[in-house]
């Protein structure tokens, strides 16, 4: 079966903790190049936060997937297209947040506003890897009310107490009708039914003229499921949760073992000869 369209997710996929993009992923991204295949980065960031995942990857013609599928940027950064949270979906949301002591962050068009980061012993690093740029507001329970509860990309909630997590993740799935998932064991991410990975890569595969069953897609962790389960070749790396390995075709080496350059030069060099 012939691969059309390579989509990744980023952290823990093809950039492992605190590394770098590597050698071999740069010469699975050009061979993509060499061969007509779209490679495309789907991330839970904003676009100016892989800013330096495109330039080490040389995708900055590519389209990206961003904020968990909420937006297709073109290669221009141009918005092709964007979905928002149910205003309904926010508000109960917001109100489970609120009950508990974890960090609030809510991703509007263009900005990211956080409440409550005292919840994290050290947010400030986190908030800015992730924003790369935009506006940001942190802690103006105003503001946040005003204006980050419109138009939403996603809604995030944040603890480093892991019993904690678990409890708001079981109270968000019983208590609203979002869906819940999670990137990290810290956190918890919330969207409305209908929004995720594998919509946006559903719409971008018509925009594209790919089918989806010639697709392979690569991830780590929940927010991942949907779009692996979207696509004919879904793969987990070494280090990917139990759950996405349960749905995968291939399971590859580690991210920090080049598994998703390693499956792609296989793949595409195989299919070629």
């Amino acid at each position: 079966m012939p691969i059309t369209m390579i989509a990744t997710d980023v952290d823990g996929t093809i950039l492992p903790r605190g590394g770098v993009i590597s050698d071999a992923t740069r010469r699975a991204v050009a061979l993509c190049r060499a061969r007509g295949i779209p490679f495309v980065i789907v991330s839970g960031r904003w676009v100016g936060a892989l800013g330096d995942v495109i330039r080490q990857c040389d995708t900055a013609d590519q389209p990206v997937v961003i904020v968990n599928g909420s937006a297709v940027l073109g290669p221009g950064g141009e918005v092709w297209h964007e979905r928002f949270m149910d205003p309904v979906d926010v508000a109960r949301v917001y109100a489970v947040l609120r009950r508990y002591n974890v960090q609030i962050n809510s991703y509007v068009p263009g900005a990211l506003y956080c409440l409550n980061t005292r919840a994290l012993a050290h947010p400030s690093s986190m908030i800015k890897g992730y924003l790369g740029g935009g506006k940001l507001v942190i802690d103006d329970e105003a503001a946040f009310e005003a204006e980050a509860l419109q138009r939403v990309y996603k809604l995030e909630g944040l603890t480093e107490d892991t019993a904690l997590m678990a409890e708001v993740r079981d109270v968000l799935t019983c208590q609203t009708d979002a869906l819940v998932t999670h990137s990290s064991w810290r956190n918890v991410e919330l969207m409305s039914r209908g929004m995720g990975k594998a919509a946006a890569l559903k719409w971008l595969a018509n925009r594209l003229g790919v089918a989806l069953c010639d697709c392979m897609a690569f991830g780590d962790n929940a927010n991942d499921l949907d779009m692996l389960g979207a696509v004919g070749w879904p793969v987990a790396v070494g280090n990917a949760t139990e759950e996405v390995k349960r749905i995968a075709r291939l399971v590859a080496d580690t991210d920090a073992n080049d598994g998703v350059a390693k499956v792609i030069l296989e793949q595409l060099e195989d299919n070629h000869s």
